[in-house]
């Protein structure tokens, strides 16, 4: 199962390759601090070192919480929100890192709903449609690179 920071990396090597030291700046940290970090709005302190203005203008956050708010929904893994407030407070307290988010293999029926997804979530969080359409279909041979490849059965 590849890792969501993998395609990612891939994904905006393929269509905004300029972003890449971005990506391997986030790579340093767990993908909950990456999720978190990406996921506010608004003036903040410089948690990724520049301002969140430089950021706007970005795929690789588009991208990457699109592709988590994927996996997370493909794995099942949404998690009641004071369960995962308990499981970040114990977290903490132990200092542990929970796993990279993965995207699971896809059934043929999966392959065009993920990429139907990834373009609607690209277009709601303001990517132009064109630029959604490149990008959603950059995540698809990604995540499929063999479309003739035997499938899991659904």
């Amino acid at each position: 199962m590849p890792a969501v920071r993998d395609v990612v990396r891939d994904v905006v090597a393929k269509v905004a390759p300029q972003e890449l030291p971005l990506v391997d700046g986030l790579a340093a940290y767990d993908d909950d601090t990456v999720i978190r970090r990406l996921g506010r709005a608004g003036p903040r302190r410089e948690p990724l070192g520049f301002g969140w203005g430089e950021v706007v203008g970005l795929l690789t956050p588009v991208v990457w919480l699109v592709l988590d708010q994927v996996a997370q929904r493909l794995t099942g893994a949404a998690v009641d929100e004071a369960t995962d407030r308990g499981r970040g407070l114990l977290r903490r307290l132990v200092r542990a890192r929970r796993a990279p988010a993965t995207i699971p293999p896809l059934t043929a029926d999966q392959l065009p709903e993920v990429r139907q997804e990834v373009c609607d979530l690209l277009v709601r969080r303001g990517v132009a449609a064109p630029t959604a359409t490149e990008i959603a279909d950059a995540v698809l041979r990604r995540l499929d690179p063999d479309p003739d490849a035997p499938r899991p059965a659904p």
